[in-house]
């Protein structure tokens, strides 16, 4: 013990079968409806019935904690109550945009009932804004992304997230069979889906527990003493609850942050975005400290739909100023806690010193998380 008093022996035979045990026990307290969860996300991927079987085990616990031994939710009772954002394919750049921002969706192009095209928040800003088009004069079936792939209302938020991942899709638009649109989820929409803040945490924090067989070598600093954590009534701080809390937010690797200047152009940081193929920009001030974050959707809301000159208007003027930020040595949890429950996507990262090193992304945290556990898959 940790006075130096002899207490006790390992046999590795008994931790073996203390081990195979456990498993047996997980597996048959797993729900039947765990089980349909993941065999629904093992046939998308074309798993046979072994592989199938072998998933089912992998993961029953955490579906099974995810939705409270009951079936993933369909997407139509996410979408139930709520209106689709639909426009026509004549409807000028600007309509468009007023639709788009009082939803806060993207715009899914219907024509004669059938949908032909889908315009998003990141479209907007790079396809219209940047290239200086007449928002008036376009019409939006110009720069629409065509025939977009859709799926039914009765698919599950597990099959969902499986597809938005190996599509690399941010929106899903849903339709009847016969082709009526039913709605649109988003990203957002199906972490919050995921069997409430249980569900989104099991899958992080699974993900997480097999990163941490690996090494950090991919996260923009190496990680260090977690010398301050993010404040949260979440944080327990007993048991092993504690040590995954204390794992820091270089485990979810920011992505590097896009930098603007505070006396930049709406116009100038649309460009550079587009050229970047970004969706977010920090906005730096003069002492080169954060004074803010700017995102394609704020683009759409505060400056089309406010019929703003984006050559005319400052970045300053409709950034989110002094937003949330955490530090690479944070706890991840609290993290992606925070993005959760205040519908953040992005989060801005310092480091240890207090410079911008990162920019956490929901999307890509969730994308990642899958991964993860589809390797886990592959390698068992």
């Amino acid at each position: 013990d940790d006075s130096g008093a002899v207490v006790g022996l390992l046999d590795i035979a008994k931790c073996l079968n203390d081990a195979i045990s456990k498993l047996e026990k997980a597996q048959d307290k797993s729900s039947s409806a765990a089980e349909d969860a993941v065999k629904q996300m093992a046939s998308l991927q074309g798993a046979g019935g072994a592989q199938a079987e072998m998933l089912t085990q992998l993961l029953g616990g955490l579906m099974s904690q995810a939705f409270g031994g009951k079936t993933s939710p369909t997407l139509r009772s996410l979408l139930a109550g709520k209106p689709a954002t639909v426009v026509n394919p004549g409807t000028n750049l600007r309509d468009a945009g007023m639709v788009m921002a009082e939803a806060r969706k993207a715009a899914l192009v219907v024509d004669e009932g059938e949908l032909v095209g889908i315009f998003g928040f990141k479209d907007m800003m790079t396809r219209a804004i940047a290239k200086e088009l007449p928002l008036e004069l376009t019409a939006v079936s110009s720069v629409m992304t065509p025939n977009p792939e859709s799926v039914s209302p009765e698919t599950s938020v597990l099959e969902a997230l499986q597809i938005m991942h190996d599509n690399k899709f941010l929106t899903l638009p849903v339709c009847e069979e016969d082709g009526t649109v039913v709605g649109l989820v988003g990203v957002m929409d199906l972490v919050y889906g995921s069997g409430g803040a249980d569900g989104w945490r099991s899958i992080f924090d699974s993900a997480m527990d097999i990163a941490d067989d690996g090494s950090d070598t991919a996260s923009i600093v190496s990680a260090r003493s977690a010398t301050r954590s993010v404040k949260s009534a979440r944080s327990t701080g007993k048991g092993s609850s504690s040590k995954k809390d204390e794992r820091p937010v270089s485990k979810l690797r920011p992505k590097k942050p896009m930098i603007a200047a505070v006396d930049d152009s709406v116009l100038s940081v649309t460009q550079m975005l587009a050229n970047k193929r970004g969706d977010a920009a920090l906005v730096t001030g003069v002492n080169g400290g954060l004074a803010g974050i700017i995102t394609d959707t704020d683009v759409t809301r505060r400056v089309v739909a406010k019929h703003l000159d984006p050559s005319a208007t400052g970045v300053s003027e409709v950034m989110t100023a002094n937003p949330t930020c955490v530090a690479m040595s944070d706890s991840a949890m609290d993290a992606l806690g925070t993005m959760v429950e205040n519908h953040f996507r992005h989060l801005p990262v310092f480091d240890d010193s207090g410079a911008v090193v990162g920019l956490l992304d929901i999307a890509k945290c969730l994308n990642d998380a899958i991964s993860k556990l589809e390797k886990a898959q592959d390698k068992s």
